[in-house]
């Protein structure tokens, strides 16, 4: 079977076209998990869907987040449909909209492919849907914000996207998080997203825990997603920010084997920076 994942924050509008086209895109069952919305998200919701079958509408306490929440769904389709080789997971933003081809042609790519992990396609027919895994001394650069200003001036970023091979695939480390498919089996192996991620370098996190087990994540470049913007949660400067900077140092401390020394002067230069944000008002 083919499950989708949607997970619905203050945003109920974008995760019914989602989920709406999810259905015409031949996924069999959709679970929209509502990451405790502070609107009338769940009431739009059920009213809309009503009893449809392939919609579950399932409530999480409180907002924890893209992994946590993520997390919520992949274990109730574990609860209610158990665990099988054949099932195949989409996780997918409400701002991203695929087509049937790209869904069939995802769980066609990764039944024939041994080893395959987190499968993706373009994102608006260019290549920013994956990239190459962080390095601690880039990741260190560009966490000194008045150093990432200036490159971001110039073009430089800190993820490096791959460039675009002529095979209908190509192996790459990190996925984008807005969407991307997965074997069920190979999913509850590495259990899940690590829950310790925070909205932001949960990708990066995946990337990880699946290498462990040389699982392999890939790209397929004839087929390309609409990613339309507008799904994601609004925060200031300041607090994107600090979010960021804890999910990232959790990330390096935990999978790249940063020691305390990184650890505590990205710290000091994040306070630094933080404080220097809120004087601009950013």
């Amino acid at each position: 079977m083919k499950f989708g994942i949607v997970l619905n924050y203050m945003n109920y509008k974008q995760t019914i076209s989602c989920a709406d086209n999810l259905v015409q895109s031949g996924i069999d069952k959709i679970i929209i998990v509502d990451n405790a919305s502070g609107n009338d998200s769940v009431n739009k919701l059920n009213e809309y869907f009503g009893d449809n079958k392939k919609i579950h509408i399932v409530l999480n306490e409180k907002n924890s987040g893209y992994a946590k929440g993520n997390n919520v769904g992949l274990r109730f389709i574990e609860e209610i449909y158990g665990i099988s080789d054949d099932n195949i997971i989409y996780i997918i933003n409400p701002d991203s909209v695929v087509t049937k081809n790209i869904v069939d042609s995802i769980a066609d790519f990764i039944s024939k492919t041994p080893g395959a992990g987190a499968v993706t396609t373009l994102i608006n027919n260019g290549v920013k849907s994956a990239w190459h895994h962080m390095k601690p001394g880039r990741a260190f650069l560009f966490n000194i914000w008045e150093i990432r200003w200036i490159l971001g001036k110039m073009g430089i970023y800190e993820e490096v996207f791959y460039e675009l091979n002529s095979d209908f695939s190509q192996p790459v480390d990190v996925v984008m998080g807005g969407f991307f498919g997965i074997g069920q089996s190979t999913f509850k192996m590495i259990d899940y997203f690590d829950e310790g991620t925070f909205l932001y370098y949960e990708e990066e996190a995946l990337y990880a825990r699946l290498k462990n087990y040389n699982i392999q994540n890939y790209l397929l470049n004839n087929l390309s997603f609409t990613h339309s913007g507008g799904g994601s949660t609004s925060l200031n400067k300041v607090s994107f920010k600090r979010i960021n900077d804890n999910s990232k140092l959790y990330v390096l401390k935990k999978y790249y084997g940063v020691g305390s020394m990184y650890l505590n002067c990205s710290k000091l230069i994040n306070k630094f920076d933080n404080k220097l944000l809120e004087i601009l008002k950013r």
